[in-house]
């Protein structure tokens, strides 16, 4: 009869710490896509405001797209792709397309403009 218990035992203890181990997985980060008019731009410190579906949101750029910046206009239809931070900082671009734009930087991938 020992060894029955004996088993369950060390099964039991077996399936707490293996139930107990935190399991540590990479967050990834959570990205967003927006559609919109940009609404205003603060190409000198690297952000511009466009509409989404829940109001409107301020998108900050890396410094590697501050001057892409300045070459969009208020008005023009951009499509970006968003890294969501925790509050109270915004969204940080990622990727965008413009739609409608008179710039000469159609497509930022995140580090150089294309014109496709």
């Amino acid at each position: 009869m020992f060894p029955q218990y004996a088993s369950q035992s060390i099964f039991a203890i077996v399936l707490l710490i293996v139930t107990s181990v935190p399991v540590f997985a990479e967050a990834s980060p959570k990205l967003k896509s927006y559609y919109s008019p940009i609404v205003r731009l603060e190409a000198n410190k690297g952000y511009f405001l466009i509409t989404t579906n829940s109001g409107i949101q301020w998108v900050q750029v890396e410094d590697s797209a501050k001057e892409h910046l300045k070459t969009l206009e208020v008005g023009d239809m951009i499509d970006v792709v968003v890294q969501l931070r925790p509050e109270p900082a915004p969204p940080l671009l990622k990727t965008w397309k413009l739609a409608r734009s008179g710039s000469p930087c159609t497509v930022f991938n995140g580090q150089t403009c294309s014109t496709e």
